[in-house]
């Protein structure tokens, strides 16, 4: 009796192992998830920013550009010809590369926040998957425990040995002759000895 209660036990022990593990893991799945959507949203951000700062610094550019053909037109100078013409083309040209640099690193800030929503996605599989090993595992090792309880007799009574079978087949003839020892005969058409 101490034996079917310990292995039934031990059968419940697996099993509530195997959940808890497959708890804990749905758990981590979802706050990886949840990590990888603020990840995605920070990458939104970082593209929206780097949007905003092109446009402050376009304008930034615009006002200084204006300053610059006032004051070469105050100097008495033809702003649209000449070396200040290509003054003016010379800053047009270092602004667009700064807005390029601009967008260029929104564009990697954003790339970065989505490799890590990627690795937090994997992450969340990774757990989900553990928990559907760590519950297997569970109820693997509750089945084991109670067939073990089977086998041992426990349930079932001690197991019989099967018969085992006579070398020689005997035929009728042979049978009766030898009715000192006893044999059974089996559908197969073979004989035990019992």
């Amino acid at each position: 009796m101490c034996t079917v209660m310990m292995t039934a036990l031990s059968a419940a022990s697996s099993l509530a192992q195997g959940m808890a593990a497959q708890s804990s893991a749905k758990a981590q799945a979802a706050a990886a998830e949840q990590n990888a959507r603020m990840a995605e949203e920070q990458a939104d951000d970082a593209v929206k920013r780097g949007g905003r700062e092109e446009h402050k610094f376009r304008r930034q550019i615009a006002i200084h550009q204006g300053q610059q053909r006032a004051g070469l037109a105050a100097s008495g100078v033809d702003v649209d010809s000449g070396s200040a013409g290509l003054l003016q083309e010379a800053s047009r040209n270092e602004a667009e590369e700064d807005v390029s640099v601009i967008r260029f690193n929104a564009q990697r800030e954003a790339w970065g926040y989505q490799a890590q929503a990627t690795d937090y996605r994997n992450q969340a599989s990774a757990a989900r998957a553990s928990g559907r090993n760590a519950m297997t595992g569970g109820v693997i090792g509750a089945g084991a425990s109670l067939l073990s309880l089977a086998g041992d007799g426990g349930w079932l009574g001690k197991a019989k040995a099967a018969p085992k079978p006579v070398t020689d087949v005997y035929s009728k003839y042979d049978w009766a002759r030898n009715s000192k020892l006893k044999y059974k005969r089996t559908d197969a058409g073979g004989y035990f000895n019992y």
